[in-house]
């Protein structure tokens, strides 16, 4: 299968700049923590949207399969790793208040989704 993740968000106000410099300087190790069967596709400033109030910024990830999101959720716990580590950084970047913008999706390949004939 192919999945296309999708997580928009705000990073804190202010903190805008050391963000795009710590993605920067981060994009490799994203790219190569990634747990097996999920690729970091990058993250990605919006430019413009019709979205409403879904963040200005876009984290993409590839899945293979709908259990490579359990797959990453658990690596995720494991703060000794490269790939724990770079998310607890990350997620200090973005902007907990409950009224900050922020959205998700999960896209499936058009080649592999269960599509049926409408009307």
């Amino acid at each position: 299968m192919n999945f296309i993740e999708e997580w928009g968000f705000n990073v804190k106000v202010g903190q805008e700049e050391a963000f795009q410099q710590w993605v920067t300087a981060n994009e490799e190790r994203l790219k190569q923590s990634s747990p097996k069967g999920s690729e970091y596709v990058g993250i990605y400033a919006v430019i413009y949207t019709t979205e409403k109030h879904s963040g200005q910024f876009r984290l993409l990830v590839r899945h293979d399969t709908y259990a490579d999101l359990d797959t990453a959720a658990a690596a995720g716990k494991d703060a000794k790793s490269e790939y724990g580590r770079l998310s607890r950084e990350f997620i200090k970047f973005i902007d907990p208040a409950s009224t900050a913008d922020w959205s998700r999706s999960l896209l499936k390949s058009i080649v592999e989704a269960t599509v049926f004939k409408s009307g």
